[in-house]
């Protein structure tokens, strides 16, 4: 498992836990992450296992819950949708927003994604700039959804 934080100086969304294999990727991520307004605590799990250590912790209370996930779909030691299903097992979309962001431009993807409960799918792009803009969307949608848990 690997994790890495980077912090902003931009208004605090809450902890984004993003599940990522491919470290080039992962290294865009967090630079848009950075060259955004929005993510604090950006932490990075390059596998399933270790992300679901991560949240089996956090529903004991041994650590805290992330605010949001970011979901890669295909992954070394199985598949983003499994994970989905898992977390909607235990929170709701409300409880736990999570964003599939995946290298696939699969319609059959995209409709599996939110059959599962995700609150979001987009593709990766392959150019920086447009990374950059869908990673500040993904954290300003995630903001926007903890500001109405935290007023309803």
């Amino acid at each position: 498992m690997t994790n890495r934080s980077t912090t902003s100086s931009g208004p605090q969304c809450g902890g984004l836990a993003y599940v990522e294999d491919n470290d080039a990727d992962a290294m865009m991520i967090e630079t848009a992450a950075q060259q955004s307004d929005c993510v604090y605590d950006l932490t990075r799990y390059s596998s399933i296992a270790g992300f679901l250590d991560h949240l089996d912790a956090a529903g004991t209370g041994e650590t805290v819950r992330p605010e949001a996930v970011l979901l890669d779909i295909n992954l070394p030691d199985g598949s983003g949708f499994e994970v989905l299903n898992m977390i909607r097992q235990s929170y709701s979309p409300e409880q736990l927003p999570v964003a599939v962001f995946s290298g696939g431009e699969s319609n059959a993807d995209l409709h599996r994604s939110y059959d599962l409960g995700a609150n979001l799918y987009l593709n990766k792009p392959m150019e920086f700039p447009e990374y950059r803009r869908r990673i500040a969307g993904i954290c300003g949608f995630f903001a926007r959804l903890t500001r109405s848990r935290e007023v309803g």
